[in-house]
């Protein structure tokens, strides 16, 4: 274990203001370390909980937090920090008066009398998002569906007059973890483990023109961008034992397609001038770098953050490697900013991955769908590729949306349907958008949704804890209604879904609304049904998914359509 004083040193050489994004206060700067470090947060995310204003109310950060176990327990954190000039001793009155703080949060109007302010605003936005106010007053203090958890984060040390405080607090409470305190005696350690990744001491000196070398950014944190051939790359030390690589969220992984592409690329040497265009490139971070002649670029220090499967990948293929086979290298400068080195690795690892849905963004029947519905429907939007940041401003129905339903109304497989991205792998997407299906397919089916939204509340609640599953189920069902009232000769919504919709509009027409009202009503009682005859005990978040079980469900939902004597009486129209 760490002395008190090395753990001191190593905490603050990790949390500081230039790694804080903007945080003044040396205790938001600590509370936020700890947020990332400790609680494991994401970076970002971790900043929403941080209060670094004068009118905190005794309160530094605040985060809400499900019970791990799946009930509806939820514990809501109140962290008070400590960020002492060393490891000093914290007094009683350290402890009591995050126990004073606390007792704010007991009563709605003590919630209310703060929110009317003077309050700190990121305080005040936390209690109004974890909704505080109501939650206290519906009692779940009260009845332990809501729990104080008092945390103290400190860069001292707790002494006995101060953990006498905290015990004695924790007995009045009836818990041992009401209150916590988190010294630099539990901190340091934490602290050597995050300074544990290193990259390897090297200096490496790469040849490269220095016209195309792009540098941008200030002394310390720039980043550089450059075409380095692979066959230089293989040469670095590190990558058989993969120390290259120690600053990387992963290291080589099993066999998958992505290696089997890459040999093949490296393998076919007509294309290896082609290379920067069709490779993403890998980034490295390193202490700095240097343009030291007109061709040669010095590296301290590097460490593969990005592209480790491709460096592999080279070096295993090093012997076919040409001169014209080159990737984009970024360079980060990292020397003073650990947590800029450890961000770097983790967000240049976590983008969203390609899947199967983006990659069928373009194809042909995605295309077909956009222009039926421009034509068809107008005024309802098919979106194949969702913007996070242009939000659709009218009627839409995502594509991955559309699958699920068809899959579950017209192939009869809810089976397949909750397994949503694999509708995009190509022999499924074959078989959900088939050209048979028309954007008035999708419609109904989007429909049918919608009438099952609407009879939720009927839904024994047993089968509301999974309600996307159930939905889907649902929708099945309910297309086994209308199935079996189309054969009856009632009506042949499934057989020609655009008879479904009113005259150049995307409204349904009132017999059709009615109809999916009916058959989603007659959904919900079948759930009834079943669950007046299993109970609690009917574990149907396996027979949901199980395709047998499926098929006797949706038979049973079918003879409901047959035998009305026993339900409530049909829709009028009907």
């Amino acid at each position: 274990m760490p002395s008190r004083s090395d753990s001191f040193d190593r905490v603050s050489s990790q949390a500081r203001t230039d790694e804080a994004g903007g945080l003044t206060s040396d205790r938001a700067v600590l509370l936020l370390w700890y947020l990332r470090n400790v609680v494991g947060l994401d970076s970002l995310d971790a900043y929403d909980y941080v209060c670094d204003g004068p009118n905190d109310w005794g309160v530094d950060g605040l985060y809400l937090e499900k019970d791990v176990d799946g009930t509806e327990v939820e514990h809501l954190k109140i962290f008070q920090s400590k960020y002492s000039t060393a490891p000093n001793t914290l007094k009683k009155r350290d402890v009591q008066g995050l126990i004073a703080a606390a007792e704010q949060f007991r009563t709605a109007a003590n919630l209310e009398t703060m929110l009317r302010g003077p309050i700190e605003p990121r305080l005040a936005a936390l209690i109004k998002e974890f909704r505080l106010v109501e939650k206290v007053r519906e009692g779940r203090l009260a009845d332990g569906r809501l729990r104080l958890d008092l945390v103290l984060v400190t860069t001292g040390v707790v002494d006995g007059h101060a953990k006498a405080a905290a015990d004695a607090a924790n007995g009045a409470e009836g818990r041992s973890d009401y209150i916590t305190s988190e010294d630099i005696d539990r901190l340091g350690p934490i602290a050597v483990a995050v300074d544990s990744r290193t990259p390897r001491p090297e200096t490496l000196e790469v040849q490269v023109p220095s016209n195309d070398v792009l540098i941008t950014g200030s002394p310390g944190e720039r980043v550089a961008v450059v075409p380095l051939q692979a066959a230089q790359i293989v040469q670095w030390p590190g990558i058989d034992d993969r120390s290259l690589f120690d600053l990387n969220v992963r290291r080589a992984m099993g066999r998958n397609r992505v290696q089997g592409e890459l040999d093949g690329a490296v393998a076919k040497t007509d294309d290896h001038p082609k290379f920067l265009a069709y490779h993403n490139g890998l980034t490295v971070v390193c202490d700095s770098f240097e343009v030291v002649d007109p061709d040669v670029l010095r590296i301290a220090r590097p460490s593969v953050v990005n592209g480790a499967q491709s460096v592999i990948a080279f070096a295993r293929n090093a012997a076919g490697l040409t001169g014209d086979l080159r990737v984009f290298v970024k360079l980060v400068e990292v020397a003073t900013r650990p947590n800029l080195a450890r961000e770097v690795s983790r967000r240049s690892n976590t983008q969203n991955p390609v899947n199967p849905r983006m990659l069928m963004a373009n194809s042909g029947p995605q295309l077909r769908l956009e222009q039926e519905f421009a034509a068809e429907f107008p005024g309802v939007e098919y979106i194949t590729k969702p913007d996070a940041e242009l939000k659709p401003t009218g009627r839409f129905i995502n594509n991955d949306d559309a699958a699920q339903l068809l899959t579950a109304v017209f192939l009869q497989r809810p089976e397949l349907a909750v397994k949503r991205n694999s509708l995009f792998e190509s022999e499924n997407h074959a078989a959900v958008f088939t050209q048979s299906h028309s954007a008035a397919h999708v419609m109904l089916a989007h429909e049918i949704g919608q009438a099952i939204d609407r009879v939720q509340s009927d839904v024994p609640d047993h089968f509301r804890g999974s309600w996307k599953l159930t939905r889907i189920v649902m929708v099945y069902l309910a297309g086994q209604i209308l199935r079996a009232g189309q054969e009856a000769g009632d009506h042949k919504l499934i057989a020609d879904p655009s008879s479904s919709f009113q005259a150049g509009a995307p409204d349904l027409t009132p017999d059709t609304l009615a109809r999916l009202d009916d058959a989603a009503q007659l959904a919900a009682f079948a759930l009834q049904e079943r669950f007046d005859a299993r109970g609690e005990a009917d574990d149907y978040k396996k027979d949901f998914k199980n395709e047998g079980e499926l098929r006797a469900i949706g038979a049973a939902a079918s003879s409901l359509y047959r035998v009305r004597g026993k339900l409530p009486p049909k829709p009028s129209g009907i």
